[in-house]
């Protein structure tokens, strides 16, 4: 059985893109943005992994993280930040509220596909 990945992003393109770029190695769920996401998990839904991109409407990515790292459901889920904000305080602020890496746009797809294999190996161990 596949292990899932959840891709929230608010960019179609992006969304596509990923999907299509680890559809043959994993179960690919897509979310427009936090709440897309939390009406997802709220179906009994759970991912393996999350690449969530920080700036999103409605709930962002940090809003988003900061609510998942709350909940004793989903707390553990290794959570991959993706996004074109480079600012050092960004990354920190990402990485202090739990998120288990942060990855700057543009990106090479296979140290994201890298990054997400090794995440999931901690986590499981």
């Amino acid at each position: 059985m596949k292990q899932r990945l959840l891709v929230v992003d608010d960019n179609e393109m992006m969304r596509a893109f990923l999907e299509h770029y680890f559809g043959n190695h994993y179960e690919v769920y897509t979310a427009f943005n936090g709440q897309d996401a939390w009406d997802w998990l709220d179906k009994g839904h759970f991912p393996d992994a999350i690449i969530l991109d920080l700036r999103m409407p409605d709930i962002d990515g940090l809003d988003f993280l900061q609510q998942l790292k709350c909940s004793v459901l989903f707390n553990d889920i290794p959570v991959i930040m993706l996004s074109s904000v480079e600012k050092t305080e960004s990354r920190i602020e990402c990485l202090e509220a739990g998120a288990a890496d942060y990855v700057v746009k543009p990106f090479n797809p296979k140290e994201l596909a890298v990054r997400i294999q090794y995440h999931l190996r901690v986590n499981r161990a």
